[in-house]
Order: C-alpha cells, then sequence, then structure tokens
C-alpha cells in the first residue's frame, strides 16, 4: 500500500514579532535624531525671511529720506505744544502717543515698500481708526515673521478712553526705536525719533545706529503688540529703558536738543533687552497669567511707557541698523554696548554684534 507522500514545509517569509518592534525602535530612533534638524532648518528659512523684511522695511526708510529729506517722524502727533507733558519725576517732557491721527511712521513708509495701493487708504487727516476702507486693518507679508504666529491677529482699538466702538489694526512683527531711555520721552535721541528728524542729526553713523527690531504679538484682541498702524509701545515703537545720567540726577542741560546720554549703571538688569523678562510698559495689559505663560510680560502704564523687541528665534532677534544692514542681536547683549547702538549722538563708536 503506498503511503501518501510528506508535503515539503513552507518556510514564512513575514516578520516576527521581535523583528518589527526592532524595526520600529531604529526607525524611532532615527526620526528622533532627524526631527531636531529638520525643525532647525526650517527656522534658519524663516529667519532668513524675517531677515530680509527688516532690511526691505530699513530701506524703505531710507528711501523715504531720500524723497522727505528727513527720517519718518514715529507718528504722527498733535503738535509738541499740545501732546507734550512735563513728568515731575526726573523733570523731563513726555509726548502722548495716543495724540492726533495716530498713524505710525509704518504708514508713512508704504509707498516705499511696494504698498501705494494701501497707503493711498490713509487719509493724513483721519485717525489712523477713522479710514472708511480700513486699511489699518490690512497685514501686509513684508511686515510679518513666519517664525511668529502674527497672521490674523487683530488689536480692537477702542478710543482713548476705551468706550468707543471698536476698530480692528492688523497687528505685524516690527518696531522702530525712538531712543534708549522711553517710548515717549520727548527728547528720544534715536534712529526713528517721535516729530523725525534730518539724517545728518545720526552723528554715530547709520552703520551704527540700531533702528528696527522684532516684536512678537498675542491672539488677545486687547494687547496692542504689533499693532503697526499705531505709533505706541510695543505696536510699532521700541526703546530701551536704560535711564541716562542726567535722568538718575534729575539735572538736564536745557539750552541742548536733548541731554547728552550717558548710561546709568543704576540701569543694569532693568532694561528691554532682546526678549527681556522686564514687562513691556503698555496702554493696557489684559491678560496676565496668559501673558506670563507666553513669556510677554507686560504691565499697564506707570508714568513712562517702553518695550522691548521679542521673537520666537531662539537666542536672541533680528535687528536692522539705519544703513539696511541685518544683524542678530543676542538675548544676553551688554546693556551698555545695546543702549549706544541705540543712541543717535553719544559720541561712542561701538563693535555691532
Amino acid at each position: 500500500m503506498c503511503q501518501p507522500t510528506a508535503q515539503p514545509r513552507r518556510r514564512t517569509t513575514g516578520f516576527t514579532l521581535v523583528e518589527l518592534l526592532v524595526a520600529i525602535a531604529i526607525i524611532g530612533a532615527l526620526m528622533a535624531l532627524l526631527l531636531p534638524a529638520v525643525q532647525a532648518a526650517r527656522e534658519a528659512a524663516r529667519r532668513v525671511q524675517c531677515m530680509n523684511n527688516l532690511k526691505q522695511t530699513s530701506l524703505a526708510i531710507l528711501d523715504y529720506e531720500q524723497a522727505e529729506k528727513e527720517l519718518p517722524a514715529a507718528g504722527a502727533f498733535d503738535a509738541v505744544e499740545k501732546s507734550m507733558k512735563y513728568q515731575s519725576i526726573g523733570q523731563y517732557f513726555r509726548v502722548d502717543l495716543r495724540s492726533g491721527t495716530d498713524q505710525s511712521w509704518v504708514v508713512s513708509i508704504l509707498p516705499f515698500m511696494e504698498q501705494q495701493q494701501l497707503a493711498s487708504q490713509f487719509d493724513p487727516r483721519r485717525h489712523a481708526a477713522a479710514n472708511p476702507t480700513q486699511p489699518q486693518a490690512a497685514q501686509p507679508a513684508t511686515l510679518l515673521c513666519s517664525s511668529e504666529e502674527a497672521f490674523g491677529r487683530q488689536y480692537s482699538w477702542r478710543g482713548t478712553t476705551g468706550t468707543e466702538a471698536p476698530v480692528a489694526f492688523g497687528k505685524a512683527n516690527y518696531a522702530a526705536y525712538t531712543g534708549p531711555f522711553h517710548v515717549d520721552d520727548f527728547y528720544s535721541p534715536g534712529a526713528i525719533r517721535l516729530f523725525g528728524q534730518q539724517l545728518r542729526r545720526i552723528e554715530d553713523g547709520v552703520s551704527q545706529t540700531l533702528a528696527i527690531s522684532e516684536v512678537r504679538t498675542r491672539e488677545h484682541e486687547f494687547d496692542q503688540r504689533g499693532a503697526w498702524a499705531l505709533p505706541w509701545s510695543g505696536a510699532s515703537l521700541l526703546s530701551f529703558d536704560a535711564h541716562p545720567l542726567w535722568y538718575e540726577d534729575a539735572v538736564q542741560n536745557q539750552s541742548q536738543e536733548f541731554p547728552e546720554f550717558i548710561f546709568s549703571p543704576r540701569s543694569l538688569g532693568y532694561t528691554q533687552v532682546p526678549n527681556s523678562k522686564n514687562p513691556d510698559v503698555l496702554y493696557e495689559c489684559p491678560d496676565l497669567s496668559a501673558e506670563q505663560f507666553e513669556q510677554m510680560q507686560c504691565t499697564n502704564s506707570t508714568g513712562y511707557i517702553s518695550a522691548a523687541p521679542r521673537s520666537n528665534h531662539p537666542l536672541g532677534v533680528n535687528s536692522a541698523f539705519l544703513d539696511g544692514s541685518v544683524h542678530f542681536l543676542a538675548n544676553d547683549i551688554d546693556e551698555p554696548l545695546m543702549a549706544h547702538l541705540i543712541c543717535i549722538a553719544d559720541g561712542q563708536v561701538v563693535n555691532v554684534p
């Protein structure tokens, strides 16, 4: 009797559970190694784009100067005699940044940023919030840094008393320095002074003068930071909060256009370095807990106005000088050095980072 022939046993070609687990572990390890490199490459590309926007904005300032024979004013405020007020503490004069038509320096340079159509919608006789087509709500791509999430964010302006019907202002990521002291300081010896100035006033040289830097925004509609059409602290204007000796000693030379700026060592640790832990001083600080969590500390105005440059780039911010060059300023920058870079006429020749 014939016995049935035994069938040969087939060899399985699939992976065992152990092999699959090993393969998954290897892939996970490789992804863990590659992901930071990919993220770093993306951030590097975003940073380059932000630097290019800064450069274009600083060049637009120079084009404005060539056409108007002076640098743009920080904002369209009331006349000096109306907007200026005396600050008894420190014996100096401040400017009401919410006076006049309140259109910022950015509005004035829009034609030089290939934004003629947007610029034409601003009536210089109207308040920044009172133009029929609402140009202040726009968010030009040149004013946005892709490392930030400003697109789609808006500030709700409610008048100087906070009781008027809200008007939306688009948020952006670049602001200019009025000076090394406070944003609303009348003397403000910075590149974009409150009432403007001729280029010849930049005695330290345009390559030694810091003009623009980055700012961050928040989702909150009542946080003014980044509102580019308004000449307010953290919106389109910055300062360093470095106290000059004349302020500390309450002594000024009234014969000068602005008193000599000599950095007071008593300011160390209290200045607005990049991504400062010191709070921005704003007209309104609407959400204290979230601002702390997002590392965007602020406080309400307490007799002065000031704000720091901020960014999502690791370790610092991009900044543009008045000659159009762009540099990266580290969070741990030397404080007197940064004060001298902002001041336009202190006679200090320093090495730009």
